[in-house]
């Protein structure tokens, strides 16, 4: 599977802290958007904060602190700011919506912020990631993320067809911006069908899904192109520029100039 082209949109701290990305193994693509990790570390501890943007996925962040390993399971449905520190070494595998159930086994509340210590989460695949825990302190930093990767591919080989068949579909209407119900045409299937199997294998409603899709989109465009507001809420599916408005406000928390307005000046700044 290709990635969406709008999938990635890094926080500007990312840099400044060292933090880069890595594509998944192809195995991983259909559940896995990207890995992030920083091999620079500093001498000393800064803390960092960035805005991060609710998306439908998830994000699985290994901590390593010499041979003290934490591994947080995080997913959010609004913004948050987070924390990250410069001299802790961090692997963040980054899911996409439904990938954390289908490789883990867990099952989330679609409309919660969820943020927790996954050893202490009872989870189906709970007892395969202590042999990793217990052996990432001793490889060095290439091999800790082939390890991780690894890990997955093998939890991938146990995910059932159906997780991955509407993983698929999910990817190609996010990439396209295609609303619910032509997508439920276009695949022939009722609306109801579609919302009971997205909800039951990626556990989101066809309307949340497509919502974030949009606001990923805007943010992109906000980002990457000098288009104005009334052409990117058309490009998005919006109404018009005011729905644009309201949505991307309620999602971010400020409105769409506020959003390419900061990012402009935090890129400027670098």
């Amino acid at each position: 599977m290709s990635h969406n082209k709008f999938d990635i949109i890094p926080a500007a701290s990312f840099s400044n802290i060292g933090l880069e990305m890595i594509p998944p193994f192809p195995g991983l693509s259909s559940w896995v958007q990207c890995l992030w990790v920083n091999n620079d570390l500093k001498n000393s501890s800064r803390h960092v904060e960035e805005k991060l943007y609710p998306d439908a996925g998830s994000s699985l962040t290994f901590e390593i602190r010499n041979t003290r390993i934490n591994a947080r399971y995080f997913h959010h449905t609004r913004v948050v700011t987070h924390r990250w520190d410069t001299s802790t070494r961090y692997i963040s595998v980054r899911f996409r919506p439904g990938g954390a159930k289908a490789l883990l086994g867990l099952d989330i509340d679609a409309s919660q912020n969820i943020e927790i210590e996954l050893l202490d989460t009872p989870f189906s695949q709970r007892l395969s990631l202590w042999p990793l825990m217990d052996m990432l302190p001793t490889l060095s930093a290439d091999q800790q993320v082939q390890a991780v990767q690894n890990w997955l591919l093998t939890l991938s080989y146990r995910a059932q067809e159906p997780n991955r068949k509407w993983s698929t579909l999910l990817a190609h209407a996010s990439a396209d911006l295609i609303p619910p119900q032509q997508l439920a045409l276009q695949n022939g299937f009722s609306r109801r069908t579609l919302e009971r199997q997205l909800r039951k294998y990626l556990g989101f409603t066809p309307n949340q899904l497509h919502g974030f899709a949009q606001i990923r989109a805007a943010r992109h465009y906000l980002i990457m192109t000098p288009d104005s507001l009334s052409d990117i809420a058309l490009a998005c599916g919006y109404f018009d520029q005011a729905h644009f408005t309201n949505a991307f406000r309620e999602q971010t928390l400020e409105t769409p100039l506020q959003y390419r307005q900061r990012k402009m000046s935090q890129i400027s700044n670098r």
